[in-house]
């Protein structure tokens, strides 16, 4: 049975353990992100009341199995979808389209918005999940990073 539940069912470490599992497919991930996936894990638990409000975690019979956050401050013009991702053991079976969905229906909810905006890249699944809902590819920029990720950037959109 899947369910969205909130960040602070969950101890410390989760988003983080998620993130580290989701792009475990390549190990170069850990090496550039790990920073950035610490941040992201102690910023949401240092802030719970923001984690719980703009964010959720989707558990399989009550294991966490994946996450979804995103940032609200540019209301009305647009909230941005930030980290996203589902364990690696449970990708390709829905889950992750099914999160993002509760995701939008959720951002929906705020009156007057305008857009919901997100960036990911072209070498990931992600695209076709973002545009499986309704994202609409409004701009792409070169990738000059030293990422696992050698496709472009890809900005997506979702205007209300």
């Amino acid at each position: 049975m899947i369910e969205f539940r909130k960040f602070t069912e969950f101890p410390r470490g989760t988003l983080y353990d998620i993130l580290q599992d989701a792009y475990s497919f390549d190990s170069r991930n850990k090496e550039i992100w790990d920073e950035n996936w610490h941040e992201s894990d102690d910023f949401f638990y240092d802030n719970p009341n923001i984690a719980d409000h703009y964010g959720l975690v989707t558990c399989v019979d009550g294991v966490p199995i994946g996450f979804v956050t995103w940032d609200p401050r540019h209301r009305p013009e647009y909230v941005e979808i930030g980290h996203n991702g589902i364990r690696e053991k449970y990708k390709q079976k829905g889950y992750g389209h099914m999160q993002l969905e509760e995701a939008v229906r959720r951002i929906k909810e705020y009156e007057g918005l305008k857009r919901i905006i997100v960036c990911t890249n072209s070498n990931l699944v992600a695209p076709r999940n973002y545009e499986s809902v309704g994202f609409q590819l409004y701009d792409r920029k070169k990738n000059d990073t030293e990422s696992a990720y050698t496709g472009d950037y890809l900005y997506y959109e979702m205007v209300l």
